[in-house]
């Protein structure tokens, strides 16, 4: 049997797409089976979308466990912690099943494998893992240190030990990380773990439909923020630098906040930035696209993240965004003349320092938006997959 790339994905295939890191896993296996060398696509589950190469979901019974875990969720208030480490541990045991003898590459977008990796190295698999996060114990670290600060310990699944645990038993039996961007490459350097270290410079940018730029009308500025608001998310020192603004009396600046927040970041919120004003309180935002429209700057102050999407929604609507060095996205964004400000953590001085400049300088601006619109045109993610399949074809 030729020696062929097995790819695997914790996401699933819907309806007509792969949903998170099984996108890349799905563009990655059409470049693979082009040159002959894709052994099949392991996802969670399949639903009704099928694939022009081999494909299946990791077990027949995945659609309905992750239907009752769902629910049960929903009944008992289970911690989505807790649910994603049920997940990963009951994908990573059915997964070592799936590995075929024979196979040259093992291409996982997911570190949670401790099954499956050892198994593939018994057969005699590379085992190739591109993270979708920064490494899990770099996350653990400043969510810990963040919480000293902040005096809120509620567990996620960043500082859920037992799953860092898992992690770390796992990781063991990487032979290769592929570093897409600076904050994991960053990151995984700093953990010296024994597996080599690989760049291969790119982004999965999110499925945008063609905008036209709407003219702004009002005189006011509009400033914005949108996520589900988890603590690594960062919102509390944008809130601090909002602070700071406040006091400075300017009236048409407007912060809009787009998102909902956890139950502890939410009462430290209310109890630390009460008493703010002229902010928006969205909520849940449906229309990611109109929510852009309205604005004229996104700040992004998250901790760490790999790659936000939503920097690059903003730039594809010619909106430039502040965003810190611990984002992934803001190498894109950068490249040619630079769409956005690149600014430290947890720097609430930075972050108002550049929102003053983009209010005082809105020629400016603007200009810093078409260039972050010109950077995304002429990405090409395409170009990404390539580069990812000429690697592992050298592998092989």
């Amino acid at each position: 049997m030729s020696k062929k790339v097995q790819v695997i994905s914790f996401q699933s295939l819907t309806g007509n797409s792969g949903a998170g890191m099984a996108r890349l896993g799905h563009m990655l296996s059409t470049e693979l089976h082009k040159r002959g060398i894709l052994q099949d696509f392991i996802i969670h589950s399949k639903g009704k979308f099928d694939t022009a190469f081999p494909s299946q979901p990791v077990s027949a019974f995945s659609r309905y466990y992750l239907f009752v875990i769902n629910k049960l969720v929903a009944i008992l208030s289970v911690p989505a912690y807790k649910s994603r480490y049920l997940q990963e541990v009951l994908f990573d045991w059915f997964c070592q099943w799936r590995l075929k003898k024979g196979t040259a590459i093992l291409f996982s977008t997911n570190p949670f494998m401790q099954r499956t990796f050892r198994r593939a190295k018994k057969l005699g698999m590379l085992v190739v893992l591109l993270p979708g996060t920064p490494e899990e114990n770099y996350i653990f670290n400043i969510v810990d240190e963040e919480n000293k600060k902040t005096g809120i310990h509620a567990t996620d699944a960043y500082t859920y030990k037992k799953r860092l645990n898992y992690y770390n038993k796992s990781i063991q039996y990487v032979d290769k990380v592929i570093a897409p961007h600076p904050v994991v490459l960053t990151s995984y350097k700093e953990a010296k773990h024994k597996a080599e270290i690989v760049t291969i410079v790119g982004h999965m940018t999110p499925d945008l439909k063609p905008v036209t730029t709407v003219a702004k009308n009002d005189a006011t500025f509009h400033v914005g923020y949108v996520a589900h608001t988890v603590l690594l998310k960062g919102l509390h020192y944008l809130l601090a630098a909002w602070k700071d603004i406040n006091e400075l009396g300017i009236q048409n600046i407007m912060l809009h906040i787009g998102g909902n927040a956890d139950e502890p970041m939410k009462n430290y919120i209310d109890k630390h930035f009460k008493g703010l004003v002229n902010v928006k309180w969205h909520g849940h935002v449906s229309d990611i696209p109109a929510f852009m429209q309205q604005l004229d700057l996104l700040v992004v102050p998250s901790l760490v993240d790999a790659g936000p999407s939503t920097p690059l929604e903003a730039a594809y609507n010619s909106i430039p965004s502040i965003i810190t060095d611990h984002c992934g996205s803001y190498e894109l964004l950068i490249r040619n003349n630079p769409g956005c400000w690149v600014i430290p953590i947890r720097d609430k001085d930075a972050i108002k320092e550049r929102i003053l400049f983009a209010y005082n300088n809105t020629d400016i601006c603007k200009q810093t938006g078409e260039y972050a619109r010109y950077n995304m045109q002429t990405y090409s993610m395409e170009s990404f997959m390539q580069e990812l399949a000429d690697y592992l074809e050298s592998k092989v």
